[in-house]
């Protein structure tokens, strides 16, 4: 054979060699989760070294949770045209007396503005725009959604650096939540905060994680994306992985993603919030993604006491609703006035 058919032949089998090798060796498609070149290692999040207030002046905790965050597209247009305080303008005392704001933020955060069109299903925004949740009052964010890695996985452990930059703490991941839990200790309670993907993970991938904040006798919430988008009736999808986290050890759960308000319900003692719908969105085609629901929930040894809030988005603000249309959405998510009381196990 002549010297270079040698060659071409000896490429094609090395060629062959490593693809069969790599074969053998790469996770199964189980364990891929994100292209297995974009793999990188992320850093854990780190335990809070000290307490946000003094645990001996108080007695319980008081958390307030809202649902998707979205700071791009045309959100993004009407910060750049109003300025960053224009989303919550009207937020009015939402947040007063909570020790913490916890919400969802759909989307990577980079320096480079990125002012997408309207339809664009990848979601970023720049510093800026994220400083302005911390100034309106959020102290963690959950990055455990199907638009954190939007633009990859490195840009996934960027965007977790830009949130810690801005003052607030982040928590979940799209594919890796169990090993970015969050723990405080507040008011007498320590908490712990899971994250849970439910297009990135299988449920069963933080029930060791759940078991074993539960096992230090710690207060598990869930912060799951589930569920199928726009639908009022939390299907099985959310309520199978509830009943498998409640039996893990989990003491509450707030879920996000379907975009609209979903049922609530209590079992076995521990409260479900499936979807508390849309905070802040632009997603105008229908009344129920044009509204949400936050809920305060005040956390000591004897009760969980949840109490909701109504809110309207409009023109890219987020306000309370008024009364009557407030009573009309706990009426028809049967949410007894707005206040739920749950005696604790």
């Amino acid at each position: 054979m002549h010297r270079g058919g040698r060659l071409l032949a000896f490429a094609g089998l090395l060629g062959v060699g490593l693809f069969v090798a790599m074969f053998f060796l790469l996770p199964s498609p189980d364990e891929i989760k994100v292209p297995y070149f974009l793999k990188v290692s992320l850093p854990k999040a780190p335990d809070r070294a000290v307490p946000l207030v003094d645990p001996a002046t108080t007695e319980g905790v008081t958390i307030t949770f809202v649902g998707d965050i979205m700071l791009s597209r045309s959100v993004e247009r009407a910060l750049a045209e109003n300025g960053t305080s224009w989303p919550f303008a009207k937020l009015g005392e939402v947040f007063a007396g909570s020790d913490l704001v916890v919400g969802n933020l759909e989307g990577t955060v980079r320096e480079q503005r990125n002012l997408e069109i309207v339809n664009q299903m990848v979601f970023d925004t720049t510093p800026d725009n994220v400083a302005m949740l911390a100034t309106a009052g959020f102290t963690h964010l959950s990055l455990a959604n199907n638009h954190a890695d939007d633009y990859g996985s490195q840009i996934t452990v960027d965007s977790r650096n830009a949130v810690v930059a801005q003052g607030m703490v982040p928590f979940g991941d799209p594919y890796n939540s169990e090993s970015f839990i969050v723990r405080e200790n507040i008011g007498g309670q320590s908490l712990s905060f899971i994250g849970f993907h439910a297009f990135g993970q299988t449920a069963s991938e933080i029930l060791d994680a759940i078991e074993a904040e539960d096992a230090q006798g710690r207060f598990v919430i869930v912060y799951p994306h589930w569920g199928p988008e726009y639908v009022e009736i939390a299907p099985v999808a959310e309520t199978y992985p509830a009943e498998l986290f409640i039996k893990a050890g989990a003491d509450l759960i707030v879920g996000a993603h379907p975009h609209v308000i979903q049922n609530v319900e209590i079992i076995d003692g521990v409260p479900v919030i499936y979807s508390l719908g849309n905070f802040l969105f632009d997603q105008d085609f229908s009344a129920e993604t044009k509204r949400g629901l936050t809920v305060r929930v005040e956390i000591t040894d004897e009760a969980i006491e949840l109490d909701f809030t109504p809110v309207s988005i409009e023109n890219r603000q987020t306000f309370p609703m008024e009364d009557s249309a407030a009573q009309l959405l706990f009426d028809e998510f049967d949410l007894s006035g707005g206040h739920l009381s749950v005696a604790r196990q």
